[in-house]
């Protein structure tokens, strides 16, 4: 080819000839040398001959059209062959493109097209623009004028691309952008001079045209052409100088030429070097997102690795060095696979492989093949390797290799990655830092076996030496032949050697240690394990743990070995947490565990002996209220009073437990009579007699007792519940005293056991009844309001008292839907009633109708018990201020703020709030301050008192005036005769209710005595 072109440039005048033969032999190189090098994908290079013949074949029909036919329009048919030279280049050129860089070098393509769009700017304006501007060419013409420089600027961009990546440059990459790059330039200089002149046959423009004839049919003979079809290795992820400066250049070029054109005066082109610049901007923004994304791949890689390494550190077989090299290798790939890695260790002449659940010995490749990491099909690697690696195509092997390694030959292992070329491509250097990473783990795993395995006999003797444990070999006559050095540490003896074990031990348990020393020569103790007390130095006792085993018959130790732990901390924490789990926490009584166990106990022996036993459960009396007025922690220390109190009443054969709460238990043992059973039930409720003195101060605290003897139960169960039944009888009959068990008691249980459940369903079906009490005003005798109270006519028991049920509701949740049962009927009727009288009592200057509703403190701290008091009022139409909600002290005392923030809401409502029985509790005026009290109700207790005690007058006066003197409203409870109704009405009562006035009415009954109460004549004493 180089002599043609000498002829061609000797005898310009036969170009037709001469260039005709330089095209020839280019295409004929290019196939000759696909054919020849064999690469993976060679339809790539026929392509590129296909474009040299198509460039070729322009030539020629130029030249026949010109010289010989005289024919010199434009365009002709060697345009077409020209231009199609273009795309078969394109296409060529991007075929190497997809099998090197593509999905992986994204930067590297952005870094070409930066340059590509500068250089494309400059062809715009010198060339595309004159063409396109030109008067004397037609639309036609000048498209295929435009269309060569378009095509010079595809082949920048397709030879940008390929010459970008920094990574596998080889010699026929080079030799074809030589060639592509002598076209350009003749195409560029020959686009210039038929601008501004002539072209002439011989000209040094054919040059670079001969150039690319040259250079491309040598790239293709040359063996480094195979390079271009296959993955080259992912570049790292920064930018060099030079390639840096090249960028900025390139980016430079758009401002620079607008500013040539304002020097100029010309601003034609700003329009296209605006675009141009956009474009630049877009790509260097895109160019920074690639850097950033590499940036972040690459730092998951290290992060893997680096995971990797410390799991390679902590391996210690070659199954943990595998399974960490395949979990990095299935983290690394984009698509992770069950089979992505395999690790070969050198072992028996070849490479074993641990496949799944098996291993496999591989034939070692000869050390040449393996310098350097390399890929291959995975088909290469053999069929059972192959069945491994199933549907991936290629396989990356890395050796694992140390130079100068003290254990023989160099080589070490292989690992064995399977995946896609551009998968492999993409991680080859990480791979291979993994492979190194393996190389060491696995070096290391080996000198750690043969350092085992050389100094096994030392290792288990500095392993003995170091144990914590004491192990003590014994001869025939029992004498320490042997003892590690814990000995000295745990048994204070500088050496034990020829010490019989015997002095080590309690004299009084010699016994058990001959004994055991005979059952372990004998072999006739299945559990080779025993627990003794041996004498340290000082002759301080520790309880050790001994296992032994008899080796006598082994000629490297020849005697009896017994190993020692002291475990003297551990049996007293076993001490300590049994006496916790049979012991009550705070006061150190037996807990309900160890009571019953010991009554069962004690029941046994009175039968034994013919004695009484007997039970006693005490409960504190009101025990909540200390700890919901002072606190937890002073309830707590009142227990714990309690309980020493209690232990110093009793005698010491008898049992004080504390089975929760304030609940406790006295086990009394050999008693005479259920009498002696009496009088421990009369000391302990005398142990109460005096206050207990708190770091709070002092506190007054009674207790109720239940008694129950063997007299009156079988069996320790019955004896329990017999306690418990009398304890609550105790209770009912008013608290502060004992009492012994009745069998009435029991049918009681049942009776109060049925009325719990037939209470249930009477709630479910409205079995209840309200009846209506009246108040009234105590001057003048006119009704003022009802007291609502409910009632329970049960169909066996008849009517069943609100003292009878209440309690039992309270206990079950069942007051809950029950008050807001009788709360609904209730102020439905008392709407009706004012509706009746609204007019008659608003001519007689009397406010309407109230009724007043007791509240539970259960039901009144329901969450929903505000909404419930809202939809009643809505839904009814009664007058807010005429509903009055009865609370007992036990709702105040506790000064919950919710308990004052839903007050508020009732006041906000209008609803009034009554303190119901005052002065039976804890009474305190301070409640009238603190809470949103409107009126207040004196107890029936003290009026009863009213004619009989001026200290009783007096305190009632007092409440009233000081009550008045608040501004909440007083009603006078259980007046039941004439000299308290005017007594409460001299000391200025307003208001009072009771048998004087009427008993509680039916709401037929109540719906009369409203209409009555229309009459003059005045409600008065006996006149319901």
């Amino acid at each position: 080819m180089a002599i043609l072109i000498l002829v061609y440039y000797q005898n310009p005048d036969e170009r037709i000839i001469w260039w005709t033969g330089i095209g020839l032999t280019g295409v004929t190189a290019i196939v000759v040398g696909t054919r020849l090098n064999r690469p993976a994908h060679p339809q790539y290079w026929y392509l590129l001959a296909a474009a040299n013949l198509s460039f070729t074949a322009g030539e020629v029909v130029q030249v026949i059209q010109t010289e010989y036919l005289d024919q010199f329009g434009f365009p002709s048919a060697a345009d077409g062959f020209y231009l199609a030279e273009y795309l078969l280049t394109a296409v060529g050129v991007y075929g190497f493109i997809r099998w090197r860089t593509a999905q992986q070098d994204r930067g590297s393509m952005i870094d070409a097209l930066i340059l590509t769009v500068g250089l494309a700017l400059l062809s715009w304006i010198y060339l595309i623009v004159p063409y396109e501007r030109d008067p004397d060419l037609t639309w036609f013409q000048k498209a295929v004028s435009i269309a060569y420089p378009l095509g010079d600027v595809l082949m920048l961009a397709m030879l940008m691309r390929l010459l970008v990546p920094r990574g596998g440059k080889s010699k026929a990459l080079w030799l074809l952008a030589l060639g592509t790059l002598g076209m350009l330039v003749s195409d560029v200089a020959y686009g210039l001079i038929q601008l501004h002149g002539n072209w002439r046959i011989g000209s040094p423009v054919d040059l670079g045209w001969a150039v690319f004839y040259c250079a491309w049919g040598a790239a293709a003979l040359h063996p480094s052409m195979v390079e271009l079809t296959r993955p080259i290795p992912t570049q790292q992820p920064d930018i060099s100088g030079g390639r840096l400066a090249l960028l900025a250049g390139a980016s430079m070029i758009a401002p620079a030429m607008l500013l040539v054109d304002l020097s100029r005066g010309d601003t034609s082109h700003a329009g296209v070097i605006g675009a141009f610049s956009a474009v630049l901007f877009l790509l260097v923004l895109a160019r920074l997102g690639s850097i950033v994304l590499v940036h972040r791949h690459a730092v998951a890689r290290e992060r893997t690795l680096r995971v990797t390494g410390a799991s390679l550190t902590g391996a210690v077989t070659f199954e943990d060095v595998s399974d960490a090299v395949q979990t990095a290798a299935a983290s690394l790939m984009p698509h992770p696979a069950t089979h992505t890695a395999l690790l070969g260790v050198r072992a028996d002449g070849g490479l074993r492989i641990r496949l799944g659940d098996h291993e496999t010995v591989l034939r070692i490749p000869p050390d040449s093949e393996l310098q350097g990491s390399r890929m291959i099909p995975v088909e290469e690697l053999g069929d059972e390797l192959e069945r491994y690696f199933s549907g991936v195509p290629h396989a990356l092997i890395c050796p694992l290799a140390l130079e100068n390694r003290p254990m023989g030959e160099p080589l070490i292992g292989v690992l064995i990655v399977g995946g896609t070329e551009h998968q492999l491509t993409s991680l080859w250097g990480t791979l291979d830092i993994l492979a190194a990473q393996s190389a060491l783990a696995v070096e290391r795993v080996m000198l750690s076996r043969e350092i085992s395995q050389r100094n096994s006999e030392a290792y288990f003797r500095t392993l003995v030496q170091s144990a914590s444990d004491v192990i003590l070999i014994l001869n025939a006559d029992d004498g320490i032949r042997y003892a590690s050095s814990s000995a000295q540490r745990v048994l204070g003896y500088a050496s034990l050697e020829g010490v019989r074990l015997s002095e080590l031990i309690p004299p009084e348990e010699s016994r058990q240690l001959n004994e055991a020393l005979v059952r372990m020569r004998t072999r006739e103790q299945a559990e080779q394990r025993e627990h003794w007390r041996l004498l340290r130095s000082d002759r301080s006792a520790i309880e050790v743990e001994v296992r032994w085993n008899d080796l006598r018959e082994d000629p490297t130790v020849g005697g009896l070995v017994l190993t020692l732990r002291d475990v003297t901390d551990q049996r007293q924490m076993e001490r300590e947490l049994t006496h916790r789990a049979f012991h009550d926490s705070l006061t150190g009584l037996a807990n309900r565990v160890l009571f019953q166990d010991r009554v069962g106990h004690a029941l046994t022996r009175s039968e034994r002996r013919g004695t009484v036993m007997g039970v006693l459960f005490v409960d504190l009396d009101d025990f909540k209220v200390v700890n919901d007025t002072q606190g937890h922690a002073v309830g707590d220390e009142l227990l714990v009073a309690v309980s020493l109190r209690v232990s110093t009443a009793l005698r010491t054969s008898d049992t004080a437990a504390r089975l929760g709460g304030d609940e406790f238990a006295v086990l009394v043992e050999d008693a005479l009579s259920p009498a002696d059973v009496g009088a421990t039930a009369d000391a302990v409720l005398n142990a109460f007699d005096e206050p207990f003195r708190l770091s709070s101060g002092t506190v007054r605290v009674a207790a109720s007792v239940g008694v129950a003897t063997t007299e009156d139960s079988v069996d320790a169960a019955e004896l329990l519940t017999h306690a418990d039944l009398a304890l609550y009888s105790a209770k009912a009959a008013g608290k502060r005293q004992w009492c012994q068990y009745q069998p009435a008691l029991q049918a009681g249980l049942v009776e109060r056991h049925e009325l719990n459940e037939s209470l249930d369903s009477a709630i479910a079906e409205s079995a209840f009844a309200i009846y209506y009490q009246p108040i009234v005003d105590l001057a003048d005798g006119g009704l003022v309001a009802f007291e609502a109270l409910v009632r329970w006519p049960h169909e066996r028991r008849g009517m069943v008292l609100p003292e009878e049920f209440i309690s039992l509701a309270e206990e079950s949740g069942q007051i809950v839907p029950l008050g807001a049962w009788v709360l609904e009927r209730a102020v439905a009727e008392a709407a009706s009633w004012q509706r009746m009288t609204s007019d008659h009592r608003a001519g007689l200057g009397r406010r309407p109708l109230r009724v007043s509703v007791n509240v539970s403190a259960r039901q009144f701290r329901d969450a929903g018990f505000v909404d419930i008091v809202r939809q009643v009022v809505r839904s009814s139409g009664i007058q807010p201020g005429t509903l009055i909600l009865e609370l007992t002290e036990s709702v105040l005392m506790r000064r919950d703020e919710r308990v004052r923030t839903d007050m508020e809401a009732l006041r906000e409502l209008g609803v009034r709030i009554a303190i119901d029985d005052f002065g039976t509790g804890y009474s305190s005026l301070s409640y009238l301050r603190e809470f949103p009290i409107s009126v207040l109700k004196i107890d029936k207790s003290f009026i009863d008192g009213l004619g009989l005690s001026q200290q009783q007058y007096a305190l009632v006066e007092g409440i009233t005036r000081i009550a008045d003197t608040l501004g909440v409203q007083v009603i006078a409870e259980g007046i039941e005769n004439g000299v308290q109704r005017d007594l409460l009405a001299e000391m200025g009562c307003p208001l009072g209710q009771g048998y004087l006035f009427a008993r509680p009415l039916t709401a037929e009954q109540a719906v009369r005595l409203v209409r009555d109460d229309a009459e003059p004549v005045r409600l008065r004493a006996g006149g319901a």
